[in-house]
């Protein structure tokens, strides 16, 4: 394997190797978890040295090709219909204004991917408690985030849904786009926006209504 590193001394062979197996672990077991399937690819590509690890956006890049390259028939039917789920529950949850983050809205979800959606509210009980009020039957659930003041999980139409709360101000301290234009948060009318443009099946889009399970 070629030893080239880039101007920050990765090896730059290497780093891309890791990114194509975790992409792989990710697509085909099912790992949710970007810095696990990092370092699971590492130890199957024996390398020790994680200054090599790629960084998230190279294992996405990966992880699109790979599933161009697998599933090119099958991923833009599920991902044109995770997407619709996503916009069927920000929908519901509209008093909350909610933005789609992750996968589903960087257009790297697969089978095993749920619907990641953020809210910026200083008072994480008022989000609760909207949630109570529509009797939907949350959990608490880890947060990646230190910042994050609450974060539930639910699932709607047996797809699973994570609703994670962060301070206010956090929503101006992350950026709407990455370097490279793609959206890094969406709004409502942005999801619908890029459902219309985007189309997997040439039909046209619209709400199916979310069934979710409530508490008893």
């Amino acid at each position: 394997m070629t030893k080239t590193k880039d101007k920050t001394g990765k090896n730059v062979a290497m780093r891309e190797s890791i990114a194509h197996i975790a992409a792989r672990l990710i697509a085909v077991d099912g790992i949710e978890d970007f810095a696990l399937a990092k370092r699971k690819a590492a130890h199957q590509a024996g390398c020790a040295d994680t200054q090599n690890l790629p960084t998230n956006s190279e294992v996405e890049q990966a992880l699109k090709s790979y599933r161009e390259l697998y599933f090119r028939d099958d991923h833009p039917r599920l991902l044109a219909s995770l997407r619709r789920e996503a916009l069927n529950v920000m929908q519901q949850l509209a008093p909350l204004s909610p933005y789609l983050v992750g996968s589903v809205l960087s257009g790297s979800a697969g089978r095993y991917s749920d619907i990641n959606l953020h809210v910026y509210s200083d008072n994480a009980k008022d989000a609760e408690l909207y949630l109570l009020n529509r009797q939907i039957a949350y959990k608490h659930v880890p947060s990646r985030s230190e910042r994050a003041s609450l974060c539930v999980s639910f699932y709607s139409n047996d797809t699973p849904v994570t609703v994670t709360v962060f301070p206010e101000n956090d929503i101006r301290r992350s950026a709407a786009k990455s370097e490279s234009g793609q959206l890094e948060r969406a709004r409502i009318e942005q999801v619908q926006q890029l459902l219309e443009q985007t189309p997997a099946d040439g039909n046209t889009v619209t709400g199916t209504g979310m069934t979710i399970p409530t508490r008893g």
